[in-house]
């Protein structure tokens, strides 16, 4: 599975990360991003060195399965197109796509089903008080129907 993670350096981004090493992820290659502030920074995961990419308007998602975004609903509106373009599916953590009707809204042990084929290929995550916790996020991945076995 190829995954990026929008927001690498952030309190969310650097979550996912932990979870995702935590929960033993089945992850084939990485790539993390940020802004400009971020970008060039390194984070390491599971033994290795990852340089943080500046987030840009380019084909840098291409072979990407999945991307975990928590940069803020301004940048999921403006890098949503970006992101999907090649196929990648975005789950994104704010609230840009809550109310959009052609993006589900999903809570795994809910809804699950509602994500397996979403037409723009994102996924929104409900608010804070309903299971925004980034601890979900690999098992909505999961849930969904995105991972092997699972």
């Amino acid at each position: 599975m190829k995954i990026a993670i929008v927001g690498a350096s952030g309190a969310v981004g650097r979550e996912f990360l932990r979870l995702l090493e935590h929960r033993d992820f089945p992850i084939d290659e990485l790539r993390l991003f940020g802004s400009s502030r971020s970008a060039g920074s390194e984070i390491i995961f599971r033994g290795k060195e990852y340089k943080i990419k500046l987030l840009a308007q380019n084909d840098d998602f291409k072979d990407i399965d999945i991307a975990f975004v928590s940069a803020g609903g301004q940048t999921a509106l403006d890098f949503a197109s970006t992101i999907t373009k090649h196929g990648a599916l975005m789950i994104d953590n704010s609230s840009a796509f809550r109310m959009d009707p052609d993006v589900p809204l999903v809570v795994p042990e809910v809804n699950g089903a509602d994500a397996l084929n979403p037409a723009k290929r994102i996924i929104a995550n409900p608010n804070c008080s309903t299971g925004s916790d980034p601890r979900a996020e690999p098992d909505r991945a999961c849930a969904c129907g995105y991972l092997p076995g699972c």
